[in-house]
């Protein structure tokens, strides 16, 4: 805890200040009241309890109370109303103030008996946990969670701000996943602060003040370097405390310096701010009292000397984190502390008779972890960081009256202004044990005057000496276990009153304990001794198990029977229902193949939407599903959108509701990245194709999606009304080009425009729409006569086709038999569930013919969440896979899959894996092991959202207020587990961009980082040459839609410069290079050797490879590290056209150093030369990436296409169709800017066209040339301006 009372100064930029004061309490604690836009609250030093305090309002109306703050635990609790220590009769009663739950329109119970903490005085409080407005300091939060001492023998509460594993909520249930946002983390998540770190300042000892600064630093409150060490867990990867590595110890004076040892070094010393003094190793202990002369008394149970010392001028050092680490002084008057409140005790006799006895700040446990306190912590200026457990340490500057704040700039931020120490990995490094020549100890004694009679010379051996009291029994605090020193006795007796500061809250332990004190009354006095309060091994003690207890629970849950059928036998009939009714799947297809039409038409057929409305919004309305004004104007899908429906399907007279989460993906190549974040998520889809065109580009590029995430699917045929539409094509080009089984589930009922519906092939019926928008489904059991012939023959093909993939029908086919409808329909459930078959169906959505079907096979034919192997991978068994099971009672697993900006905020969608996400929960973030907590879920409708307070296992819904990155796992902490992401294919185009206006630069930027967040594939930089900003993407569509959405959605207009090729350089053959770097610069020069060859990288033309094979050491080992850093260096620009390099192999063989000016960064240099070199020698080359570019266009401009595409590239096949052909050529990416303008003009608009990056060739020499002489002469103006 923090020894003195929080002034709130200000709450501002990313910051929280309040002043720590030394105050005497006031008669009565006054209310908030606002100055200078600030808020400022009188607190008070509460020497009666001990600690410093802040005056808080909790509820609405807001209720003031004074509450102790403390830096070593993590809750707020407050004394309720009616507790029975805050009306008993003979006492000051709760006089710091209570709350009142009943006068507070706010309050809400969230953990009925949940909070319960027992200190190591036996003192305790239990009661609820509950939020409630929490305002401190200008700070005012909204839903703060704290405890409710309702049945509590301590008369005040407490505000906990250390790391949140020390909550008592985590000791109670033994599970980390209990821990929720304790005061410095709510700062973060309401915006306050930008991440969990403060900084203290405590002052000199007779200071008035200090200031404990959260979110930031004050760099003028400390002098010299502000130095970075780690802090260590108390178990792996759990922190519950500030511990940090002491490496050493020594004392100065004028009359020299000694070296203090311990066989603990390097100790395990916690920083607590809490502590009144510092615990150190019995050996090390005496060591420093003999430098001072201090004396230990069995009296007060510590070690004393004359407090004239105060005035002695030598001063401790104490070394942490190593020989490299920092360094703080401690002086004499920050040691020696007063041992009474009245008036000092003195000496009886010996040495120091009639001297006035203090208290030595350096006292001994005989065992670990220790402690190094106020009397330590006065002397630095200390960082907390909280999030990558660190501490920052400096020397303080004391009394400064300066200020200047730095705040932490974002999370996970590194403290600023800090440099890490260097070669913390020695701390491990055990010095020599020797006994001091205490040549410091003289000055020590000397340079401190005595007030009466001061020894001289040699101070005294210390010993046990007897002090004598005016009233006893008086109880000390003291260690547990103190061993006594067997050397001279320097009788003593305190001819004072009670010590009152023997121990002022002392208090240490384990991460897992504090240490047992008395805090019993001294008779003769009517106030408490100042002892701060801790918490003992029951319960709280147990927190430091949490880890060790959560870790167990991951180990049981994984041994135990949890396979799919353990879990199916333990889930209820009503989960067991739910979940089999539940789909996830996806719509895909090629552009323009009808994607959106069919959803539009799913969503009016299951309910969802009361009308039907067109793409291109030609009613005015558009689509549902394109909620963007761009995609309703240019007919395309851009975003994937999410949306939920109940399908009833009815069979056999009965009727079963299917719950589907919908999401409709994009068809262009430009959103690919779309379709690959929707497939990692779903359990099936349904692939559309057009029955004109079949298989198409896209439907490729959609089908090698499907199969790297093994989403089963099922076939669509659609617009089966259009001039020349054949589904048995689309049949045969997916078994043919897409190479999957399929067959055909229905024929059509006529063709073109005489399409009327389908015969269904599984059970020999026609299956027509009747109604407006095709609503009624009229089924009929007779096969029209003229289709018999047909439907028999598909349907023995049909069976087939599952013979070669089901055991079961291939068992019937041949002994002959005819599977009934029933087994066909099982067989293809199970033949596409395991991903070995695809069912066909068709229709027309435009029409409104045959959709309803196509609804009946998802919810026949695609698995539920149950039936998918979804895997995640255990961290805790270097990443071993393991099978996540959608059970409601299992420990949350989720994916964050996709993330979308919104008025209210970010919004992150998230499929539910394993377990039940709830309203309100605390999930971890598995990448950075951010706890966030979940305060709404929606489900989404397109663009509108529906408010929920849970969903279980195997659901899709969004969140709000959850600050992640796309592809994140989430858990509830109880599963050390993480799941792949998605695949992101790299940018093939860029462009220079920057705002008209400069007016426009925070809007501009503002919208950059937005899209980042949300489209993986969408990238940025500023080239460091030219100062431009370069936007990356996947093509010109997918750049020119991010520079319209700037225009119309944060009204910046852009300029945009020709479109940039991400070129790639590359050598064809070997080179040898013997490079000698040799410069002498007036100090130490650069001198390096590299002796070699470059050649090209035979194993993967895609990649580069460093080899050493010098022999001899004639280049050391970690000169050989910088020479393959700058060989990596040297292949990120290359020297032809600043592109990166790929396909090289550098080998080195031999070299030389010089004794002083060889160095890493010579060597590193030294290769980057001879690389860039050998290069020409070695053949070097430009690539350019070429596009796999497929053009569909009517069959009369064939010839127009022909054309345009043997200008541009080389043409790999040629389809053509009853009306219209398709084209699919090799083009390089610089020819195709601009190509769509073309098309539309050779095909009076009707063309259309898709690409995808193939893979990178070699330029044409002219065109190599051509690129190279402007690089050079971009590069010759940049030098000469």
């Amino acid at each position: 805890m923090l020894a003195g009372a929080v002034h709130a100064s200000f709450s501002s930029n990313g910051v929280v200040q309040w002043d720590i004061q030394r105050t005497q309490r006031s008669d009565e604690f006054k209310k908030l009241k606002k100055r200078a836009s600030t808020f400022e609250e009188v607190v008070t030093n509460e020497r009666a309890r001990g600690g410093y305090f802040a005056t808080c309002r909790l509820g609405t109306p807001g209720q003031n109370m004074t509450l102790q703050l403390d830096t070593g635990s993590s809750d707020i609790w407050v004394p309720d109303s009616g507790a029975q220590v805050c009306r008993e009769t003979g006492t000051e009663g709760c006089a710091l103030g209570t709350f009142n739950p009943s006068r507070s329109t706010t309050f809400t119970v969230v953990g009925k008996g949940e909070f319960d903490i027992e200190y190591v005085d036996g003192s305790s409080s239990k009661g609820d946990y509950f939020t409630d407005v929490f305002e401190i300091g200008g700070a005012t939060l909204q839903n703060m969670t704290m405890g409710l001492g309702i049945k509590t023998d301590i008369a005040y509460g407490l505000v906990g701000v250390g790391y949140a594993n020390n909550e008592a909520i985590v000791g109670n249930t033994q599970s980390l996943s209990s821990v929720y946002p304790n005061l410095p983390v709510s700062m973060v998540d309401d915006g306050l602060i930008n991440t969990v770190a403060y900084s203290l300042w405590l002052n000199d000892l007779d200071a008035s003040s200090g200031s404990i600064l959260f979110g930031g630093i004050d760099t003028k409150k400390y002098k010299g370097d502000l130095t970075r060490i780690d802090v260590y867990p108390s178990q792996r990867d759990i922190f519950t405390s500030f511990k940090v590595a002491m490496t050493s110890l020594e004392g100065h004076s004028e009359s020299g310096q000694d070296t203090l040892t311990s066989t603990a070094f390097p100790i395990p010393v916690v920083l607590d701010s809490g502590t009144t003094l510092s615990y150190l190793p019995t050996d090390l202990a005496k060591q420093a009292w003999k430098e001072v002369g201090a004396v230990y008394s069995p009296d007060a149970k510590a070690a004393v000397l004359p407090c004239s010392m105060k005035n002695s001028k030598g001063y401790f050092s104490f070394g942490l984190a190593g020989p490299s680490g920092p360094r703080i002084n401690v002086t004499m008057d920050e040691l020696v502390l007063d041992l009474t409140a009245g008036n000092p005790p003195l000496f009886s006799d010996g040495l120091y008779k009639n001297q006035t006895a203090c208290e030595f700040g350096i006292q001994n446990f005989t065992t670990g972890p220790y402690l190094l306190g106020d009397t330590f912590l006065r002397s630095a200026y200390v960082v907390y960081d909280l999030v990558n457990n660190q501490i920052g340490i400096a020397a303080t500057d004391f009394n400064s009256t300066e200020s200047n704040l730095v705040p932490f700039p974002s999370m996970s931020a590194q403290i600023p202004s800090a440099t890490v120490a260097r070669d913390q990995s020695k701390v491990t490094n055990q010095p020599s044990v020797t006994s001091p020549a205490y040549a410091a100890s003289q000055g020590f004694i000397d340079s401190g005057k005595g007030d009466t009679n001061a020894a001289r010379g040699r101070p005294p051996a210390f010993g046990t000496g007897q002090m004598k009291f005016p009233c006893f029994p008086c109880h000390f605090f003291h260690p547990p276990s103190f061993v006594r020193m067997r050397v001279i006795r320097a009788a003593a007796a305190l001819n004072s009153t009670c010590a009152v500061g023997a121990r002022q809250g002392a208090r240490y332990g384990s991460l897992a304990g504090r240490a047992a004190v008395d805090l019993r009354l001294a008779p003769c006095y009517s106030f408490r001794l100042s002892g701060l309060r801790h918490f003992s091994r029951s319960p709280i003690s147990r927190a430091s198990t949490a880890a060790e207890a959560a870790l167990k629970q991951a180990k049981e849950l994984a041994a135990a029977n949890m396979t799919p059928e353990a879990v199916a036998a333990r889930m209820s009939p009503e989960e067991a229902k739910r979940l089999s009714m539940v789909r996830n799947i996806g719509i895909a297809a090629h552009i323009d193949s009808g994607k959106t039409t069919v959803t539009e038409r799913i969503l009016f057929y299951t309910g969802r939407t009361k009308a039907i409305h067109e793409v291109r919004g030609r009613d005015g309305v558009g689509a549902k599903m394109d909620s963007m004004e761009l995609e309703r104007e240019r007919g395309i899908t851009i975003q994937s959108a999410a949306t939920f429906a109940d399908w009833k399907k009815v069979e056999d007279g009965k009727e079963e509701i299917y719950h589907f989460n919908l999401i409709d993906t994009p068809g262009h190549i430009d959103f690919t990245i779309e379709v690959e974040r929707a497939m990692r998520v779903l359990d099936g889809a349904v692939m559309v194709l057009c029955a004109v065109s079949g298989v198409q580009s896209q439907t490729i590029t959609v089908d090698r999606q499907m199969k790297r995430y093994n989403v089963p699917r099922i076939s669509f045929v659609n617009k089966m009304d259009r001039m020349g539409a054949n589904p048995f094509k689309a049949v045969e080009m997916i078994n043919s080009k897409l190479k999957i089984p399929a067959a055909a589930i229905q024929i059509p009922i006529g063709t073109e425009k005489e399409f009327e519906g389908v015969v269904d092939l599984i059970h020999m019926r026609s299956i027509r729409n009747d109604g407006h928008r095709g609503i009624n489904v009229k089924v009929s059991a007779h096969v029209p006569e003229h289709l018999k012939e047909l439907a028999e023959q598909k349907r023995q093909e049909l069976i087939e086709k599952l013979a070669d993939v089901d055991d079961e029908i291939a068992e019937m086919f041949l002994d002959e038999q005819t599977p009934t409808p029933e087994q066909i329909k099982a067989a293809i459930r199970r033949a596409t569930i395991a991903l070995k078959f695809t069912p066909v169906m068709m229709g027309t959505a435009l029409a409104d013919k045959s959709v309803q079907p196509m609804l009946d096979a998802v919810c026949d034919y695609l698995p539920n969440p149950g039936n998918v192997d979804n895997m995640a991978l255990d961290r805790s068994k270097k990443e071993e896979p393991v099978k996540l099971l959608p059970y409601d009672s299992l420990p949350f697993i989720g994916l964050a899959f996709k993330l979308e900006e919104n008025p209210y905020g970010q919004l992150t969608y998230i499929r539910v894996y394993q377990g039940s996400l709830k309203k309100g929960q605390y999930l971890f973030n598995s990448r950075n092991d951010k706890k966030v907590r979940i305060p709404r879920i929606v489900r989404m409708h397109s663009n509108e959202m529906e408010d929920v307070a849970e969903v279980g296992a195997g659901e899709i819904c969004a969140v709000f207020g959850v600050e992640c990155a796309s592809g994140d796992t989430f858990t509830d902490g109880r599963l050390p587990y993480g799941m792949s992401s998605m695949f992101v294919p790299d940018s093939v185009m860029s462009l220079s961009i920057k705002p008209k206006r400069s007016s426009d630069a925070d809007a501009f930027s503002k919208a950059m980082n937005r899209f980042m967040r949300e489209d993986p594939t969408f990238r940025l930089h500023v080239d460091a040459e030219s100062e431009e900003t370069i936007i990356s993407g996947m093509g010109e569509l997918h750049l020119d839609i991010y520079v319209e959405r700037l225009r119309r959605e944060y009204k910046v207009d852009c300029e945009t410069g020709k479109p940039r090729v991400a070129y790639r350089e590359t050598i064809g053959s070997r080179a040898d290079f013997d490079f000698l770097l040799k410069r002498q610069s007036g100090g130490p020069g650069d001198y390096a050797r590299v002796v070699g060859w470059i050649e090209p990288n035979a194993e993967n033309a895609e990649a580069n490879r460093f080899e050493s094979r010098v022999v001899g050491g004639n280049i050391p080992d970690k000169y050989l590290s910088a020479c393959g850093k700058g060989f990596e260096e040297a292949c990120v620009k290359g020297p032809l056209l600043g592109h990166k390099v790929i396909g090289a192999h550098l080998i080195i063989t031999d070299g030389a150093t010089h004794v002083t000016d060889s160095s890493d960064y010579a060597f590193n240099l030294a290769t980057q030369m001879a690389f860039r070199k050998a290069f020409p020698e070695a053949g070097g080359a430009v690539l350019e990436p070429l596009m796999k570019t497929t053009i569909t266009a009517p069959s009369e401009f064939q010839g127009n296409i022909l054309m345009l595409m043997n200008k541009r590239g080389s043409i790999v096949d040629t389809e053509v169709g009853a009306d219209e052909f398709t084209m699919v050529a090799e083009c390089s990416l610089n020819a195709m800017f601009g190509f769509s303008s073309h098309l539309r003009a050779a095909t009076q608009g009707k063309g259309e066209f898709s690409m995808e990056f193939s893979h990178y060739a070699a330029a044409p020499p002219h065109l190599q040339k051509e690129l190279v002489a402007a690089y050079e002469k971009e590069l010759e103006a940049k030098r000469t301006k």
